[in-house]
């Protein structure tokens, strides 16, 4: 997953629970607003300052408290048409979680949640501008102990690296709400998981034209799609016959499968093998194509040729190979992106690479 402040997610990876505890539940915030004092006088609240806006890059500050406003407002909404009756649904992205410096990186980190989804912000100040730099999708219930996600997302500084480029998350799942079986309590504990982080700086392309050289599997290289299925990015170690796919019970529009890197490439050819076709999904909807990622931004390569035709249904074809060629190009990401097929609207694969040849 990439991050707009110029970061990438490398890896988030569960490990068992290790203290029991609780926690308490509650989101559906759009915004969050800033107050600044002085450490020794925090108790005292005539000498509090509130952010009031910026001019011309330097943050305003007023003792009135009506004249505050948002230092991060995002009112996207997720998960909007789940396919399970009643379940949780239409979800705002700014929820309860926490913030947190990363000295080394010079960033602060704020950490949300959705039902189904981690939201990842960052800032080089408390009061911004603050970017949304990823989601990190789990999918709908039922989860399991290896894929799941859960709630009141936070990332304590005792537990950041002296890099800043590791650090431990920590966020429990209560069986009441749906995601795990009734009395299974395995997540709903102080339940860490590592998360990686790579800061990524201008390079220039400099990769000979090499056909047996899968820049999917370059170092650093971090797959990025709506959703897994079954949580395995499985699909850049050279095995076509196995299968992933992004179900995750919502009614979604648009699936996509690819890569990021912490450095720039050049590439004009992608190979997507399909995974399983099911009875209620499994392929592209529309005519899938290829965009390349450049300075943050997805955008469509030009010259697209896909070999053979693709089918936009289940004659697609279980493990089946679409060759996507395309005018040569660079960037730091690529990925194949069509409409979410079948009645359960979602797409799989086996194996994706990418090549300049």
């Amino acid at each position: 997953m990439t991050l707009a402040a110029g970061l990438a997610v490398v890896t988030m990876a569960t490990v068992p629970a290790v203290q029991a505890n609780g926690a308490a539940t509650g989101h559906g915030r759009a915004a969050g607003r800033g107050t600044f004092t002085a450490a020794t006088s925090i108790m005292d609240r005539s000498t509090w300052q509130f952010y009031s806006g910026a001019s011309g890059g330097t943050p305003r500050w007023s003792s009135d408290i009506d004249q505050r406003v948002s230092v991060l407002h995002d009112d996207h909404r997720v998960y909007q048409n789940v396919g399970t009756p009643d379940r949780v649904k239409d979800l705002s992205v700014i929820s309860q979680g926490g913030v947190v410096y990363d000295k080394a990186l010079k960033r602060y980190l704020y950490t949300s949640w959705t039902e189904y989804t981690y939201e990842f912000y960052e800032a080089p100040t408390p009061w911004g501008p603050w970017k949304h730099f990823t989601p990190k999708d789990f999918g709908g219930y039922p989860w399991t102990h290896t894929k799941h996600g859960g709630y009141a997302t936070t990332i304590p500084s005792k537990y950041i690296s002296a890099d800043g480029k590791s650090m431990w998350l920590q966020s429990n799942v209560c069986p009441c709400g749906g995601g795990y079986p009734a009395g299974d309590f395995w997540a709903y504990t102080f339940s860490l998981r590592e998360m990686s982080l790579t800061p990524s700086v201008p390079t220039t392309p400099d990769n000979p034209p090499d056909a047996s050289r899968d820049l999917a599997r370059e170092p650093g290289t971090v797959p990025v799609e709506r959703a897994t299925h079954f949580g395995r990015a499985i699909y850049n170690d050279g095995d076509t016959t196995q299968s992933e796919d992004d179900w995750n019970d919502e009614r979604k529009p648009t699936s996509w499968w690819g890569y990021t890197w912490p450095r720039t490439y050049r590439l004009n050819q992608v190979a997507y093998t399909t995974g399983t076709m099911f009875g209620d999904g499994g392929w592209f909807s529309s005519p899938p194509k290829i965009q390349v990622r450049r300075d943050g931004t997805w955008t469509d390569a030009t010259g697209q040729r896909v070999t053979p035709s693709y089918p936009t249904s289940s004659a697609a074809g279980t493990h089946k190979t679409y060759v996507f060629d395309f005018d040569t190009t660079t960037g730091d990401g690529v990925r194949v992106i069509g409409g979410s097929g079948g009645t359960q609207t979602f797409t799989s694969l086996a194996e994706l690479t990418a090549t300049y040849r």
